[in-house]
């Protein structure tokens, strides 16, 4: 086995927090609730085909504990690097690494977003969900996108283009709770084009959610029934003072949604340029780094 730097990481706090954003205590609680849903799987999986031996007779993994495999998948998600790369920093090669990240990223996908009606699929987490039982009815949600570059599609570029951002991307939709400051839910990907109101009335949201609940987005949804929105400057004319009050003290009750979507792109391998060569994959990538954002959160505020 090559010479892996994860056994250093795990004994140095400061640096392990500045690699992965979690504290060495907050990735043992991770590991903690992941595990057990890890080793049903595991033990799925390996029950599909005929086998000669017994589960767990075969040859382990080469990182050995779930918490080098799971190590290994923040990593990833931290990073924006390559698998070689990946694989040189944890000692394996690169197509190892990209099973390992294969195997763990599903489990990161709806372990920590409470259960609402803009979710009522998700699952809930193992421990956490308890805590998660007393989660309040919806009152305030605060939508916004937020946009992914991409490298330049080779056909139909026009379609991926955003002219905000001025290059090539992929658009999701985010739905933040005002009160508690978690995601509740991310869209599907979009191409960079679409406008995001139209991306927002394609997912169905606005019919789940009940009448009493407020909505808020920025100038983005204009236009939206019910809605709140900033002012918009009228052609020609200035913003009252009184709307440019308005206007800014709305800003600073939205900027917590800015906020969560600068959680999830602390893991930049959706912060920075995508090289993830599926929208499945990419999609799974983008819901782990909702998760973990609210994982953080829930054990922060002392809900963990």
């Amino acid at each position: 086995m090559k010479k892996s730097c994860i056994p250093t990481l795990l004994k140095k706090p400061y640096l392990f927090r500045r690699t992965t954003t979690l504290s060495l205590d907050e990735f043992s609680i991770l590991a903690y609730e992941l595990e057990p849903e890890w080793k049903e799987r595991e033990e799925a999986r390996l029950s599909l085909r005929k086998r000669t031996n017994k589960v767990g007779q075969g040859r382990p993994y080469t990182l050995g504990s779930f918490d080098h495999l799971l190590l290994c998948a923040l990593l990833f998600a931290r990073t924006s690097v390559g698998y070689d790369l990946l694989g040189l920093f944890c000692g394996i090669d690169q197509s190892t690494v990209k099973r390992v990240v294969r195997r763990i990223m599903p489990l990161l996908m709806d372990r920590f977003i409470p259960v609402t009606e803009l979710t009522p699929k998700k699952r809930r987490s193992n421990k956490l969900s308890d805590l998660l039982a007393e989660y309040p009815e919806l009152a305030d949600v605060i939508f916004d996108g937020t946009e992914l570059p991409i490298k330049r599609p080779k056909r139909r570029q026009k379609q991926s283009y955003s002219g905000k951002k001025k290059r090539h991307t992929k658009k999701v939709q985010v739905a933040l709770d005002k009160k508690t400051k978690l995601v509740l839910t991310v869209s599907p990907l979009k191409k960079g084009r679409i406008h995001d109101k139209k991306q927002l009335e394609s997912t169905g949201w606005e019919e789940c959610l009940p009448e009493d609940v407020r909505r808020s987005g920025d100038l983005g949804y204009q236009g939206m029934r019910n809605w709140k929105t900033p002012h918009k400057k009228p052609r020609g004319q200035p913003l009252t003072s009184v709307q440019k009050r308005e206007n800014k003290r709305f800003a600073k009750e939205r900027i917590v949604v800015e906020h969560g979507i600068r959680g999830m792109k602390m893991f930049h391998r959706i912060g920075e340029t995508i090289t993830q060569k599926t929208d499945e994959f990419l999609f799974t990538t983008v819901l782990a780094a909702a998760n973990l954002y609210n994982f953080k959160r829930l054990v922060r505020q002392g809900l963990g």
